[in-house]
C-alpha cells in the first residue's frame, strides 16, 4: 500500500504505526517484567519454605506434616538414598521424579509446578508450587494487572494519534492560510509577500525564499517597463517628424504609404508598451466596467473605417449583460485590437459583429474564410501571424487581448463562428456580482 500524498495523511499513518508498536512493546514489556518479577517472588517463598523445612528437620523432627505450608506449596524430603522419607501437601509425583538431587541448590519447572530441590546433611528437601492452585494469587494478580493495564493503555494510544492529527491539523491549515495569500499574488498585488512568523521554523526558509524571489521579479518588472516606456518615448519622437515629413510628400500615393507605415509603427509601439505595463503591478486603481457602454464606444469609434474599407459593423447586446471589475483603458484596448484583427484578416463585404453578454462577455465574430483547425490554437502567440495572411502586422494583437483577460482573472477564447463560417473571439471576465471586489 502506498503511503498517503498529503502531510496530514502521511502524520496520522506515521502516528498511528508508532502508537500501535508504542503499545505492543510497552504490553510486552509489562507481561514480561511482571511474570519475570512473580517468578522471583515464588522462587523467593521456594527458598523459604525449604529451610523452614531444613530448620525443622535439623531439629530433629521426625516428621514434617506440622510444618505449616503457603500458597499450595508441597515439601518432600528425601533420604541419602534417595528415597522418600516424608511428603506434605499435594502429590506431585512427575515434580519430585524430576527433582536434581545433588550437591547443588536447584530451581526447576514441569509445566505448570515450579520445584526447588535443596541438599542437606541427609539427604534433600523438594519444595514445588503449582502456578494454578487456587491458593497461588502471584499469577493472579499478573494476570489482573495486565488485563488493567492494557485497558488503561489502548485508549492512551489512541489518544496520542489523535493529538498528532489535531497538531498536523493544525499545521495544515497554517500552511493552507499562507497558501491562500500566495495566490492572491498577481498582476494587482504585487506588493503582497507571505507572511512570516506563520510558518512553522523549519518551513519559514522557503517563505523568506519566496518574498525574496517576488522582490527580484517586481524588480525586474520595473525595470522592463522603464525600458519600454524610454524607447516608447524615444521612438515617438522620430516618428512624429517622419510623420509631418510624410507629409509633405507630393504623391499622394507614396504619401499614403508612408503615412499607413508610420501609423503601424506607432501602433506597434503602443501595443508593446501596454504589454509591458500588463505585466507589472498595476499604478492606476481598479474600477467597474460598463461593458455595454465600452463596446458602444469602440464600436462608434471603429465604424466608419470599418465601412469606408467596406466591410460593416454592429452592436449587440444581450438582455442579462453583468457588470465587471478592473482597468476599463485596457479593455477598450483589447476590444480594439479583436475589431482592428477582424477587419484586417476578413474579405470585403463581410460583417463585424459585436455582442455584450451573456453574462461578463465580450464577443466579435465575423463572416470571414477564417484559419485551419490547426491554427487555431496558435492565434494567441506573440508574434505568430500564419504564413498564408498576406497581411501586414506585428503579431501581438491577440496575445495582448490574452495578456489583459488573464489579468482580470478571465481567458480569451477563439472558435469557429455560429454559421460555420468566420471566427468568434470572446473575453469572458469574472462577473463583479459573484467575485468580491479587492
Amino acid at each position: 500500500m502506498r503511503a498517503p500524498r498529503s502531510l496530514l495523511g502521511q502524520f496520522v499513518v506515521l502516528h498511528i504505526a508508532v502508537a500501535l508498536i508504542a503499545t505492543l512493546t510497552l504490553l510486552w514489556s509489562a507481561t514480561a517484567l511482571l511474570h519475570q518479577t512473580a517468578d522471583r517472588f515464588q522462587r523467593t517463598l521456594l527458598v523459604r519454605q525449604a529451610q523452614v523445612v531444613a530448620e525443622v528437620h535439623a531439629r530433629g523432627a521426625s516428621t514434617i506434616a506440622a510444618i505449616p505450608l503457603i500458597n499450595g506449596m508441597a515439601v518432600a524430603t528425601f533420604g541419602s538414598d534417595r528415597r522418600i522419607d516424608h511428603s506434605s501437601g499435594p502429590a506431585r509425583r512427575a515434580i519430585l521424579a524430576a527433582a536434581p538431587l545433588d550437591s547443588r541448590a536447584h530451581f526447576f519447572r514441569r509445566g505448570a509446578v515450579e520445584g526447588y530441590s535443596l541438599p542437606t546433611r541427609g539427604g534433600w528437601i523438594v519444595v514445588s508450587q503449582d502456578d494454578t492452585d487456587p491458593e497461588v494469587v502471584t499469577d493472579d494478580i499478573v494476570r489482573t494487572f495486565l488485563k488493567r493495564f492494557a485497558l488503561l493503555t489502548l485508549p492512551i494510544a489512541a489518544l496520542v494519534p489523535l493529538i498528532g492529527v489535531l497538531l498536523a491539523r493544525r499545521l495544515t491549515l497554517r500552511m493552507r492560510a499562507v497558501s491562500a495569500i500566495a495566490a492572491t499574488i498577481g498582476p494587482q498585488s504585487f506588493e503582497t509577500r507571505l507572511p512570516r512568523g506563520v510558518l512553522p521554523t523549519e518551513a519559514e526558509p522557503l517563505a523568506e525564499a519566496t518574498n525574496a524571489a517576488l522582490d527580484r521579479l517586481v524588480a525586474a518588472l520595473h525595470i522592463q517597463s522603464a525600458f519600454a516606456a524610454d524607447v516608447s518615448h524615444e521612438l515617438r519622437t522620430p516618428l512624429a517628424a517622419i510623420r509631418l515629413r510624410a507629409d509633405a510628400v507630393v504623391d499622394a500615393g507614396m504619401r499614403a504609404d508612408l503615412m499607413a507605415s508610420v501609423d503601424r509603427a506607432a501602433r506597434v509601439i503602443g501595443q508593446l508598451l501596454a504589454l509591458a505595463e500588463l505585466e507589472q503591478p498595476h499604478v492606476v486603481a481598479a474600477g467597474p466596467i460598463d461593458l455595454a457602454a465600452l463596446a458602444e464606444s469602440v464600436v462608434a469609434d471603429r465604424a466608419p473605417g470599418i465601412v469606408a474599407g467596406g466591410r460593416t459593423i454592429a452592436l449587440e447586446t444581450a438582455d442579462d449583460p453583468a457588470p465587471a471589475h478592473g482597468y476599463p483603458d485596457a479593455m477598450i484596448l483589447a476590444l480594439e485590437n479583436l475589431v482592428d484583427n477582424a477587419a484586417k484578416y476578413t474579405p470585403v463585404g463581410t460583417t463585424i459583429l459585436v455582442r455584450v453578454g451573456p453574462g461578463a462577455r465580450l464577443s466579435v465574430i465575423d463572416d470571414g474564410v477564417g484559419v485551419p483547425e490547426a491554427q487555431l490554437a496558435r492565434l494567441k502567440e506573440r508574434f505568430w501571424r500564419g504564413a498564408d495572411r498576406g497581411v501586414e502586422g506585428s503579431g501581438i494583437g491577440l496575445s495582448l487581448v490574452d495578456r489583459i483577460a488573464r489579468a482580470h482573472g478571465g481567458a480569451l477564447t477563439i472558435a469557429r463562428g455560429p454559421n460555420g463560417r468566420g471566427l468568434m473571439f470572446a473575453i469572458l471576465l469574472p462577473d463583479a456580482r459573484d467575485t468580491p471586489v479587492p
